[in-house]
């Protein structure tokens, strides 16, 4: 096997692991029992329209770009980065780092909410604040996951294009959908919400 292969492999692990997480913990989520039709209405008409749109315009081209790095290597090289071994070697370790936030985090929050947690309905209210784990110190660990899972596709693959476009996602759901979420727990939460941001990062702890 070759080391690139290998790191061929390793994208498609991270990847489908991370992706595996909310698949499994969406299995548990109360708006599970609907059908995948209705859970599909409900996600486009509580999430925000701009960002339909740009995950559609990035996220095309990501898939594209991936599948024809995986099958057709040849096309990809216009945007291929000679990245050095050790480079994509901290891909991975960043990967699977991303793998444990996430799914330490989804845990967090199915111990918490139970059943109402759905992670495919983010913008929907939920029954109580979640302060605990990785949100004691953070107030969204899943997006700093995303953000690094993102990275380690761009490491692992070593393709600007597919790097690019992964991140451009990521970075839209942080700088739109956060502000709205936390724009609906401080509506839903009041000076119980206020306070934690006070003493917790948005996406990194806070110093001091």
């Amino acid at each position: 096997m070759t080391l690139e292969i290998f790191f061929k492999i390793a994208f498609f692990i991270v990847f489908f692991s991370f992706a595996y997480v909310m698949s499994a913990y969406s299995k548990k989520a109360k708006a599970g029992k609907e059908d995948k039709a209705t859970r599909m209405k409900m996600h486009n008409e509580n999430e925000v329209p701009l960002l339909l749109k740009l995950r559609t315009i990035f996220g095309i081209p990501f898939y594209i770009g991936v599948l024809v790095w995986t099958f057709a290597p040849k096309f990809m090289e216009w945007s291929a980065i000679p990245f050095p071994a050790w480079v994509r070697w901290a891909g991975l370790a960043l990967g699977i780092l991303s793998i444990v936030l996430n799914a330490q985090s989804h845990k967090t929050l199915s111990q918490k909410l139970g059943a109402d947690f759905d992670p495919a309905l983010r913008l929907l209210k939920v029954p109580a604040l979640v302060t605990e784990g990785l949100y004691a110190k953070i107030r969204h660990p899943i997006y700093l996951a995303f953000l690094l899972m993102q990275i380690a596709v761009l490491l692992l693959t070593s393709n600007w294009f597919i790097g690019f476009c992964g991140i451009a996602i990521i970075v839209s759901v942080i700088a739109i959908r956060i502000p709205e979420e936390e724009k609906m727990l401080i509506e839903q939460f009041g000076d119980e919400y206020r306070n934690y941001t006070k003493h917790t990062g948005s996406l990194f702890p806070k110093l001091g």
